[in-house]
């Protein structure tokens, strides 16, 4: 007869009375109790001190929380909130091409969640949301992985669950049945029942070296790498003088949520006859302006939305209107436009030491992107451009998710710094 004593015989049912909870997952409620102490709430305010919005953030390191960049827009300050306890707070690593950005807040002791490995996610698991929506401080929901969206490179996009989701949502966590965080809340939307996203968690673990990036274009040099090689910097033209091969225009493409700066180079490569190569071909235009091709655009927006033949005319009069339907020119998928511009207003513009005449240009209306969620976008832009240049000199816009409860935004502003003489010595 073997003996096996009581001390081994309660270990063993400990281990399976561990591996029951676990295959179980944990209650509701002790689940909140776990995780709820790493949400809290993002405040942000104007200039002027004023209320501009509300959403989540969730800790994942000592000090540090992470949250969409979207729910920092407009934004001049924020705050970190529970209850009557504030904490001051900065932007540290933005990534708004992800929509995440990593916040620091000074002699914070929350505690940091678990990631969970999200090579193990699977439909029909359950999951549970917990964030802010409509300023309701820490609410918990429930629900399921409802699909796992991949790219075309079969890498996780986003997560798709049937947890509701409202405004204030956004930057809060999704969780799986042990408390690990399975990736940020970020958007629902309107018009469709439990149909609501998050981002993967497993891009918090490269949010510091892409928002290093970010940050580091602040300062990129003039003679930035463009289309696999770099541009001379050549001495500054008059903004009026004929384009020649080898010259560049330099413009500065800034986030307006998180004021990341860097330059884009438009160098030219070839000219022939009517037609003038930049960057190895990726844009052709017509030598007086007037876009014909562009393969590989790099300005944001600018580039993206583009629509045929460029952004203005030759003859534009103040008061002049006209339709667009078009495709846009991403490259992650063309995107279909629908917009009404309109010529508000002649001005001067300067670019370094020069002015020119400027036409501005509004363009209102709706873009259907091609993403994995076929999102639809109200599109908003103001462009300022020459008709000598024959190019926009200045750009700014809006593209706002329109079936998107705590939809994505971007936001932002494109401006002609300099034309340089790259064969000079």
């Amino acid at each position: 007869m073997t003996f096996v004593s009581p001390r081994f015989v309660a270990l063993m049912l400990l281990a399976t009375i561990s591996a029951t909870a676990q295959a179980q997952g944990l209650a509701p409620d002790v689940l909140f109790e776990k995780v709820s102490p790493s949400v809290w709430v993002v405040q942000t305010s104007d200039a002027q001190g004023r209320p501009v919005g509300r959403g989540s953030a969730v800790v994942t390191a000592p000090g540090r929380l992470v949250t969409n960049c979207h729910v920092l827009a407009k934004s001049s300050s924020f705050v970190v909130k529970r209850d009557n306890v504030s904490y001051g707070a900065t932007l540290e690593f933005p990534d708004p091409e992800r929509d995440l950005c990593q916040i620091k807040v000074a002699n914070f002791t929350a505690p940091a969640v678990e990631l969970a490995d999200i090579n193990k996610l699977r439909v029909g698991a359950k999951v549970y949301a917990i964030g802010n929506p409509r300023g309701l401080e820490v609410t918990l929901s429930d629900g399921l992985i409802s699909g796992l969206r991949k790219t075309d490179k079969d890498e996780l996009e986003v997560v798709q669950t049937t947890t509701p989701l409202s405004p204030g949502s956004s930057g809060g966590g999704l969780f799986d049945d042990q408390g690990r965080l399975i990736g940020i809340t970020t958007r629902g939307f309107r018009d469709s029942q439990n149909l609501n996203f998050a981002v993967p968690a497993n891009w918090i673990v490269e949010l510091a070296a892409r928002g290093q990036v970010n940050l580091d274009k602040r300062h990129a040099p003039v003679a930035a790498s463009v289309g696999g090689s770099a541009a001379r910097p050549g001495v500054e033209l008059p903004a009026t003088a004929p384009l020649r091969v080898g010259d560049s225009l330099e413009y500065v493409l800034t986030d307006r949520f998180t004021n990341v700066r860097r330059t884009i180079l438009y160098r030219v490569d070839k000219i022939a006859g009517d037609l003038v190569e930049f960057n190895q071909g990726a844009l052709v235009e017509r030598a007086g302006g007037g876009m014909i091709r562009m393969t590989s655009p790099q300005a944001g927006e600018m580039d993206n939305a583009m629509p045929p033949g460029g952004w203005g005319k030759s003859d534009l009069k103040v008061g002049q209107s006209w339709k667009l339907n078009y495709q846009g020119n991403e490259t992650w998928g063309r995107g279909n436009y629908d917009l009404r511009a309109s010529v508000l207003a002649e001005s001067d513009t300067r670019i370094g030491d020069g002015v020119v005449r400027t036409v501005e240009i509004k363009y209102v209306g709706f873009a259907q992107k091609n993403t994995t969620t076929s999102t639809s976008w109200r599109f908003e832009a103001t462009v300022w451009y020459s008709p000598d240049l024959g190019r926009v000199v200045r750009f700014e816009s809006s593209t706002r998710a329109t079936n998107v409860a705590a939809g994505s935004v971007i936001r932002e502003r494109v401006e002609l710094i300099r034309i340089l003489r790259g064969d000079a010595t």
